[in-house]
């Protein structure tokens, strides 16, 4: 078994591998370097050029020129077999000029240089010939063979007889953190890959328990609105940053967090994210504590399914008819600012869309982005600022209204719908109290009985009109202009002990007073054409 300091220096070390042919042999000078120095270093993420500023420090990494580092550049198994050789100090015979391989051969200019290396790191076990008699010396290390000596520096035993070869050291490497993110085993490994590995390889061997944190699965909901982002462990949320880029574009985000801070979504400010791919940074932290920084995800167009507008455009000609004038604001009821305004009234109706596939109702797939109506004098039409849509009666006809519906995908769809306003007068199609029984207590003023309640409110009252639009409790009173509902007060019963009967009036706004001997009474609501409906009222001395 190794001693501590060598397996130290088979970690330390080990970033020396990824150095070009040129640079083992006339490296860049690191003095006073760091990543700040080295052009192909200013758009990596930030705990990267921290793990390499480190290295630098500590005089294990140099670029391969005063002005780039090479951090995309891979390396040949003979550069790998010199350095590996230099890592746990095994003795190389310089003396040796033929090899064992059959193409390592002393005549080759590229790599004949090598033989002493690949010699001497075969006979201590660190690499093997990639066949009995062939080295491949011209190869890239992959990372497959990187993951195995860094395990073996870390005292690790690692099976080869599998198939793939690699697949238990990029097991245990996945497992411990230190295996190149996204890379199968047998592609090259890169400088950048190296950093990474052997900067975690070396925390791990510091402090066995420690796991460094990275982004681990990313992916977009159904309607491309928001991405889940889920972490292999928990964060510090007041400090963590994820940001979500399309290409160098950072997309506008709002985040967050789980309770437990290993999960965020992220929701996208503008809408629906665009197909394409996307990365996923984490920042903010410690970047000595992150071992993989990004996360990538592809957002595909979603299924829109069968887009329409629904619903039945049946309107009254509640302007031209000169309904809206008798909305005074009195009484509670409403402005006539508010009644003849499509997104504020309660005589107009909302354009509704909605997608269906495969017989099932999604989720509404985009906003409205426009709506126009081909004749203003009979539907007055109008757009909220989060982009609903409105419709009010002008006068008798038809009108064709028109809107602009963005999807899912960033794509826009065009659909039209006929509104038809006609001159029957609004009426109450449906009455109805949700509560058959209203229990209420009197208060005692100067000994005299008194109670006060709402109507609306008290019966739980709905009508829904004969255009189908439907008013709940306040909103009946606020537009009984156009309803008309009226209240009448039937069989006041009193307590016979305590004299003669008291009154219950309802006012206009649909106040209820009750005043003296009252026990119960009838309370009914009844609409222009006859329908009606009744609640039964007991008062309480308390």
């Amino acid at each position: 078994m190794k001693s501590k300091q060598m397996t130290t220096l088979a970690i330390t070390t080990l970033a020396l591998s990824m150095l070009s042919s040129a640079a083992l042999g006339n490296p860049a000078s690191a003095a006073g370097k760091s990543s700040a120095d080295f052009t192909d270093l200013t758009s990596i993420d930030a705990p990267l050029k921290a793990k390499i500023d480190a290295m630098i420090t500590a005089g294990i990494f140099e670029g391969v020129s005063e002005t780039s580092f090479g951090i995309t550049q891979n390396m040949t198994r003979a550069q790998f077999a010199k350095v590996a050789t230099l890592i746990f100090g095994v003795t190389v015979d310089q003396t040796i000029k033929a090899s064992s391989f059959t193409d390592v051969r002393a005549d080759d200019p590229a790599n004949g240089w090598a033989i002493p290396y690949i010699e001497a790191a075969k006979k201590a076990g660190l690499i093997d010939g990639v066949t009995d008699m062939t080295f491949v010396p011209g190869d890239s290390v992959t990372t497959g063979q990187l993951d195995t000596v860094l395990l073996k520096g870390l005292g690790k035993k690692v099976s080869v007889l599998g198939s793939p070869w690699y697949g238990d050291a990029v097991k245990q490497a996945t497992d411990l953190g230190i295996h190149a993110s996204s890379k199968a085993g047998d592609q090259p490994a890169n400088r950048a890959d190296l950093v990474q590995s052997s900067y975690t390889a070396q925390g791990v061997f510091k402090n066995p328990n420690q796991t460094l944190i990275s982004v681990g699965n990313v992916q977009a909901t159904s309607d491309n609105k928001k991405v889940q982002v889920t972490l292999n462990k928990q964060v510090d949320t007041s400090k963590a940053i994820l940001t979500l880029n399309k290409g160098t574009t950072i997309v506008n985000t709002t985040t967050e967090w789980s309770s437990d801070g290993k999960s965020a979504t992220l929701t996208a400010k503008d809408g629906a994210l665009a197909v394409g791919e996307y990365t996923v940074t984490l920042s903010g932290l410690e970047a000595t504590s992150i071992q993989t920084a990004t996360g990538k995800l592809t957002v595909s167009a979603i299924d829109t399914g069968n887009i329409s507008i629904t619903g039945n455009y049946d309107l009254a000609n509640v302007l031209d008819s000169g309904l809206i004038g008798a909305a005074t604001g009195q009484d509670l009821l409403a402005t006539k600012a508010e009644a003849e305004d499509p997104t504020r009234s309660k005589l107009a109706k909302e354009i509704e869309v909605k997608a269906t596939s495969g017989g099932e109702t999604l989720a509404i797939p985009g906003i409205v982005q426009s709506i126009t109506s081909s004749n203003v004098s009979i539907a007055k039409v109008e757009l909220t600022a989060d982009h609903h849509a409105y419709v009010i009666g002008n006068k008798a006809g038809t009108a064709e209204i028109t809107v602009m519906v963005k999807i899912g995908d960033g794509s826009a769809k065009q659909l039209k719908v006929t509104v038809t306003v006609k001159s029957d007068s609004v009426t109450a199609k449906e009455l109805k109290a949700n509560k058959a029984t209203i229990d209420r207590n009197f208060s005692v003023t100067n000994g005299v009985y008194s109670g006060n309640f709402d109507a609306y409110t008290e019966m739980d009252l709905n009508i829904t009109d004969n255009y189908g639009i439907t008013y709940k409790k306040d909103e009946i009173r606020s537009y009984n202009f156009a309803l008309g509902t009226v209240f009448l007060v039937n069989d006041i019963v009193g307590d016979p002990n305590k004299g003669a009967v008291g009154s219950a009036v309802v006012n206009r706004d649909g106040s209820v007073h009750v005043t003296g001997n009252v026990k119960s009474f009838e309370l009914t609501a009844i609409s222009p054409n006859g329908n009606k409906v009744s609640s039964y009222v007991t008062m309480h001395r308390v």
